[in-house]
């Protein structure tokens, strides 16, 4: 989820703050208002491009930033192949760009690069409304999104199919290393056969180093040790004033009184007992002190040792137990090779069926595909009627690439594949009556596919929450109105629970939907254009919902049809 969005210096934004909440957020405003520049500026923390031209005139620097709450780990995992820190919950993406045409990008204050942070953003926000800013073009995800609108049975084929390719892969990887050519594999061989010695004649110890290093740090340290403990000594046992003389001078005190206190006898022996362990802790201490002696041949040996250690952790790992792991891998692979001839055919066979038992699963899943594909594009259909587009035609397409060399041979032809199946999907469609239907990067508009991508999901999703990424929709519901707009309203309100949309409109059928309403503002101050952007409560929101139904003149009948409309976009929430 999307928290917060900070705005300096962009186009006629001076400064802005915006929060944002759960469920669908609405950002309304006059015609000219500036509401497309808070996408603008969403669409810089997911990585767009950047312009010196959109800085505010007279200003130096724009600065862009958002604070997400990531509802799964992939970020978290991305930033740290990367070697940024991620740390807690929450997500800070800042982008400054300069009237130079610097462009600076940091993730949690860490300057990373444009393209790090659209490989991110891609699973915190995505854009709907502009075709560059569209992920939907994607034939993976379109697979995916057919996969998905399967529910857990066409779930747990493509993870039936993942798992035989996994499989194969791996059975495959051995036999291309079997396969090598004599020479290459010889090559190889001698290799491994160094490196395998190299690791063996070191005669490493798992752990080893940092015992090593521990007991450097002794020597190098012996005298100050000694000293510290000399000290430690005299003070317990050996001067005049030692605490052992005066735990037994104490007692002793005690002990006199005991024929008048009863309670001084328990005091005395417990200091008797003080006193013992007192003189238990000197003479440990007297001993470790006298062995803690400088031991120059002893560092010497062990710098020596250390020193083979760290060549080889430099050359196969982090630490001597990474090395030891590195060496039996090592061996595993030298024996494949060794003995190539004599099991070359049996990882053949291996490979073999493991290919077939994949391609078993593959065309199960391929089937299910295209039963599905059916389903889904009577869904998608369905609601694209009810989001105005009357006559559209959308097609859901499962085919196969064909691919020479392809080990995978399927009806006598070489077929292309990968860990999800055999099938490329593509989706086709046509807005309006007599064209073709199309792949999507071909024949619809930015505001046609959003709408696309509404109807889409409600169907994937089967009405269900947008969990994961936040959605953003500009201008969703262009050319829609009357009934339209209020079945786009319910969609995006459906679609919202449990998850995060933001959406820009100028329909108070879907503005009324929503469960935080911002408003864009354009005014003039000392003669320069300013757009503030504002949170509503319940009687703004009325008075703004009222304009967008009369315009100019707010009167007391738009305002009761808005307060209606509200309320009706309030009993829509908690029904849903």
């Amino acid at each position: 989820m999307l928290r917060s969005l900070h705005v300096r210096n962009l186009a006629v934004i001076e400064r802005a703050e915006l929060e944002f909440g759960p469920g669908l957020n609405v950002v309304t405003g006059e015609t000219g208002a500036g509401k497309s520049l808070v996408v603008d500026s969403l669409s810089l923390l997911a990585g767009g491009r950047a312009s010196s031209e959109m800085i505010r005139t007279g200003a130096g620097t724009l600065a862009v930033s958002g604070v997400f709450e990531p509802s799964d780990a992939a970020w978290r995992r991305r930033l740290e192949e990367a070697g940024v820190p991620a740390d807690g919950d929450e997500l800070l993406v800042r982008r400054e760009v300069t009237r130079e045409g610097r462009n600076r990008v940091f993730v949690n204050d860490h300057p990373v690069t444009a393209r790090l942070l659209s490989t991110v953003a891609h699973g915190l926000i995505r854009i709907f409304g502009q075709r560059d800013e569209l992920g939907m073009l994607s034939a993976d995800l379109q697979r995916a999104w057919l996969d998905r609108s399967g529910g857990d049975a066409l779930t747990a084929l493509v993870d039936s199919c993942r798992e035989a390719y996994g499989a194969w892969r791996e059975a495959a990887d051995r036999l291309e290393r079997l396969s090598l050519d004599d020479q290459l594999r010889q090559e190889r061989i001698d290799l491994l056969k160094f490196q395998t010695s190299e690791i063996d004649a070191a005669r490493l110890l798992p752990g080893e180093d940092e015992e090593l290093r521990a007991e450097r740090e002794v020597l190098r340290h012996a005298e100050a040790i000694a000293g510290a403990l000399h000290r430690a000594v005299a003070l317990l046992s050996d001067d005049e004033l030692a605490v052992d003389a005066r735990v037994a001078q104490a007692g002793g005190a005690l002990s006199d009184i005991s024929r008048w206190q009863p309670e001084a006898e328990s005091w005395a022996e417990t200091l008797a007992g003080v006193g013992a362990t007192v003189n238990d802790l000197a003479q440990e201490l007297r001993t470790r002190a006298a062995g803690c002696e400088s031991d120059p041949a002893r560092l010497n040996q062990i710098e020596e040792r250390l020193s083979v250690i760290e060549r080889l952790t430099r050359k196969h790992g982090g630490s001597s137990s990474d090395v030891l792991e590195h060496g039996r891998r090592l061996a595993e692979e030298l024996f494949e090779l060794e003995t190539a001839d004599v099991r070359r055919e049996e990882v053949e066979q291996e490979a073999a069926s493991r290919l077939s038992e994949y391609a078993r699963r593959a065309e199960t899943l391929s089937a299910a595909r295209r039963e599905r594909a059916g389903a889904l594009e009577r869904e998608v259909l369905g609601h694209l009627l009810d989001l105005a587009f009357e006559r559209a035609v959308f097609e859901v397409e499962v085919a196969r690439e064909l691919r020479a060399g392809s080990p995978l041979e399927l009806d006598g032809e070489r077929i292309a594949f990968d860990a999800q199946g055999v099938d490329r999907v593509n989706y086709r469609f046509s807005a309006n009556p007599g064209e073709d239907p199309r792949p999507l990067s071909r024949v619809a508009s930015g505001g046609e596919l959003a709408r696309l991508f509404l109807a889409l999901q409600t169907a994937v999703r089967g009405g269900g929450p947008a969990e994961g990424s936040t959605l953003v929709f500009d201008e969703v519901d262009s050319g829609v109105g009357g009934a339209e707009a209020a079945i786009v309203g319910r969609k995006l309100q459906r679609l919202a629970a449990g998850g995060q949309i933001l959406t820009v409109t100028h329909l108070p059928q879907v503005a009324s939907r929503g469960n935080l309403h911002l408003e864009v503002r354009k005014e003039v101050h000392a003669g320069r254009t300013q757009v503030d952007v504002h949170r509503l409560d319940h009687e703004r929101r009325i008075e703004e919902v009222a304009r967008m139904l009369a315009g100019e003149h707010v009167t007391d009948a738009s305002r009761s049809a808005a307060a209606e409309l509200l309320a009706d976009g309030s009993a829509g929430e908690s029904a849903g």
